[in-house]
């Protein structure tokens, strides 16, 4: 199959709140005894939509969750496990849901330089925010970090205090993103769009995918290669968009 959709996932296909009685479990929180708990969920009316079209088209994830939290993604009657774009792009998945040791090595060589940077990031901003940001490092290949992400409370990082210690901090080349109730910390060489380019010279011959889906205006760097693009209503990229 060499047609394909590009899609990301959180706050684009599934949601944390329970959106009704017909909504679909996609996500599941880590189970601790043989129980399993629904920790997002998707609309019926999307899942009817993405079964169709992966009945026609491969179905391939680009998503900012690492090997753990991908792992714990489970949609009946949708097959999203390879190929992946994980943890924003540090990680790719083969058709067998395995880690591409090609694109490990490469990424291997790009973080390593980078590991001790953002050590020193989350400890300093441990200690600036003074309680307020959460920050953690996003596991990458060979054991790396792949990025830093700090949540917040809502509002946060755009108010004072949030906008003096992004002012404050020198980021070293890293791109610096607010998205939501978080702060992204990429180093260089990490992104979606890389990554989904070597999905698409890799497995689908060169082909870019038909359909790019996304919630956030960084997903638009991805979502440009694309045929088509789509949001859903009321996302940080609608909203961001002229009326």
């Amino acid at each position: 199959m060499t047609d394909w959709i590009a899609t990301d996932l959180d706050s684009t296909l599934f949601a944390r709140a329970w959106l009704a009685e017909d909504a679909i479990a996609a996500t599941w929180s880590p189970a601790e005894d043989s129980s399993r708990t629904p920790s997002s969920w998707m609309k019926a009316s999307t899942h009817r939509l993405l079964s169709s079209l992966g009945k026609s088209f491969a179905l391939v994830p680009v998503t900012a969750r690492d090997l753990d939290s991908f792992s714990r993604v489970e949609v009946e009657e949708l097959n999203l496990r390879g190929p992946a774009v994980v943890a924003n792009g540090a990680v790719i998945l083969g058709w067998d849901g395995q880690p591409d040791p090609l694109w490990e090595e490469h990424m291997i060589a790009k973080l390593a330089s980078w590991e001790s940077t953002l050590d020193e990031f989350c400890a300093w901003l441990i200690g600036k925010s003074a309680g307020h940001a959460r920050p953690r490092l996003i596991p990458g290949p060979g054991g790396l970090p792949a990025y830093l992400v700090a949540k917040a409370e809502p509002g946060w990082w755009h108010a004072a205090e949030g906008k003096r210690i992004l002012a404050e901090m020198d980021w070293r080349g890293c791109r610096v993103e607010v998205l939501g109730l978080e702060l992204q910390v990429l180093p260089p060489g990490v992104g979606k769009r890389d990554a989904t380019l070597e999905v698409q010279r890799r497995w689908f011959e060169g082909r870019p995918p038909l359909l790019c889906m996304g919630d956030m205006p960084l997903d638009l760097e991805f979502m440009r290669l694309g045929g088509l693009l789509a949001t859903p209503m009321g996302s940080t990229l609608d909203q961001s968009w002229p009326p």
